[in-house]
């Protein structure tokens, strides 16, 4: 039995009603835990599955990698760094020296497990 859904303490009194309404229309199914081993014929479905449960439990699932046959998702908190494609200095700096021009303020990272 899915577990009754609660909001966040600080989401806005009035989306309370609209994101129940929401939750209340995903698969019972969806709002369990997945299990090790589930499979799907088709990643949208299993990525509309996973996105289900972490709306549910206020998270969110982005893909990891993609191959011809094989995905990985995973939770977008779920790292213990930032990625830094374009390897950007670790602080900002008014410094010609430094490229990085601005403080990075909106990390998602909070390494959880």
């Amino acid at each position: 039995m899915p577990t009754a859904w609660q909001p966040h303490p600080n989401l806005n009194p009035s989306l309370i009603p609209v994101v129940q309404r929401a939750i209340d229309r995903i698969p019972p199914a969806h709002l369990e835990p997945s299990a090790e081993g589930e499979l799907f014929d088709i990643s949208s479905e299993a990525y509309e599955r996973l996105q289900n449960y972490a709306f549910s439990q206020r998270f969110q699932i982005v893909i990891g990698s993609c191959e011809k046959d094989r995905r990985n998702y995973s939770c977008i908190h779920h790292k213990a760094d930032i990625k830094n494609y374009r390897k950007l200095d670790d602080h900002a700096s008014k410094d010609d020296s430094m490229n990085r021009k601005q403080k990075l303020t909106k990390i998602k990272v909070k390494d959880c497990k």
